[in-house]
Parts: structure tokens; C-alpha cells; sequence
């Protein structure tokens, strides 16, 4: 009884997950839809080079 009774809950959120994720994509694809190729390679090289410091700078800092 108690087993069914968590496979539902976890069912439920596990869905309220892939909604959001559904909507945040949805979202994310109607603000760049008019980008192009070239605009978006720009913006990944951006967001990894941002991200990419900041994990170095963590990673340096706990060392030092």
C-alpha cells in the first residue's frame, strides 16, 4: 500500500518536471527562433566561456 502510494507522488512530480522542461523549451525556442546559425554559435562560445571561468576560478580557489 505505502509503495503505490509513492510510486504515485514520485509519478506526479517526475511529470510536473517534464512539464516545466516542456515549457521552458518552448519558451527558449520562441526567443531564438530568429537567430541564426552564426548568432547562436556566438552565444554557446559565450555561455561556455562565462561558465567555463567561473568553474576554473571555483576550482583554482579551493586550491589556494
Amino acid at each position: 500500500m505505502k509503495k503505490s502510494i509513492t510510486d504515485a507522488l514520485a509519478g506526479r512530480i517526475a511529470n510536473r518536471v517534464i512539464r516545466r522542461k516542456a515549457r521552458l523549451a518552448d519558451y527558449l525556442n520562441r526567443k531564438t527562433q530568429y537567430w541564426n546559425r552564426s548568432s547562436k554559435l556566438v552565444a554557446l562560445f559565450l555561455f561556455c566561456l562565462v561558465f567555463g571561468s567561473l568553474c576554473l576560478y571555483l576550482i583554482i580557489k579551493a586550491f589556494y
